[in-house]
């Protein structure tokens, strides 16, 4: 289980949980980003900009601080 910051573009990667639970990761819940969804790295942002990740019909950029509290694991 890594976070997924840690992921390289391309790579695809299931949800496992969550590092924190606040009103940003419950937001994410919302949009359907649930613990067993299948997710992409799209693209990374230069310079430790936000990243691009797909899931489902969506597409949706997270900030690197957010995104090191979603845990994923490597397909």
């Amino acid at each position: 289980m890594i976070s997924l910051t840690e992921l390289s573009v391309g790579s695809r990667a299931s949800v496992t949980s969550f590092g924190e639970m606040n009103e940003f990761t419950e937001r994410l819940q919302e949009l359907g980003l649930i613990p067993g969804t299948e997710i992409m790295l799209v693209r990374r942002a230069p310079f430790s900009g936000p990243m691009e990740v797909a899931f489902g019909t969506m597409r949706l950029a997270l900030r690197p601080d957010d995104s090191n509290k979603v845990m994923v694991t490597p397909l």
